[in-house]
């Protein structure tokens, strides 16, 4: 997908939200229904984690995500107790697409997932992400430094997660972000959950996920 058609989706994508959060939602709300709320994978994907979410730091509806809609925040509420969403980076997104899911690799591993997803997503929408330097200096900001970084680079273990990222990119066959799936049975149709407000989105999206994860 060039670079034109991936702005018209993610414009499209947003307006689909907006128009879903001002939807009429003056009749009684029914459970999720296949084809609304979720599709169903066929087949389904084997061992896949709990809930998995695909985004990328070139996605504004991503960052919307985070900034105004906290879906991921609010679907870790219905969790067990110990266990959160599983967040892979998409390294097809923009040129430095590789280099950013390398990036939030090295966050996993060190538990610094929190300290930089908004700064890099800042940095990308004030186009001061152009290079793997300015990755770095977001990272020396949550106190790793850029020997720390580089040394993180050639780790076996960092370069797993890497691994792990781009195969489940490929065997959830993303085409979009962000994507959310449950159980590797279902996955959500951001804009087929309608409500009257930003909080009653997140809580109707988190609770869809929460149906799904019992069923």
């Amino acid at each position: 997908m060039n670079l034109y058609r991936k702005l018209a989706a993610l414009m499209l994508f947003t307006l689909s939200i907006q128009g879903a959060v001002h939807a009429d939602t003056s009749t009684t709300q029914s459970l999720p229904e296949e084809g609304r709320e979720y599709t169903r994978l066929i087949p389904p994907v084997v061992s896949a984690p709990r809930v998995v979410e695909f985004f990328s730091f070139y996605c504004g509806p991503c960052y919307q995500f985070v900034e105004n809609y906290p879906v991921t925040d609010a679907i870790n509420k219905v969790l067990p107790r110990g266990e959160s969403v599983t967040q892979y980076h998409v390294s097809a997104m923009g040129p430095l697409g590789h280099e950013l899911t390398e990036a939030w690799a090295i966050a996993m591993v060190m538990n610094k997932t929190k300290a930089v997803e908004k700064p890099l997503f800042e940095a990308m929408r004030n186009g001061e992400l152009t290079s793997v330097a300015d990755i770095q200096a977001v990272f020396a900001s949550a106190g790793i430094d850029t020997v720390t970084y580089d040394n993180a680079r050639q780790s076996v273990t960092v370069k797993g997660v890497i691994a792990r990222q781009d195969a489940a990119t490929a065997t959830f066959a993303v085409k979009g972000t962000p994507s959310f799936y449950v159980n590797g049975k279902y996955h959500i149709n951001n804009a087929g959950i309608a409500a009257p407000t930003t909080g009653d989105y997140v809580n109707g999206f988190a609770q869809v996920v929460q149906v799904l994860l019992e069923k």
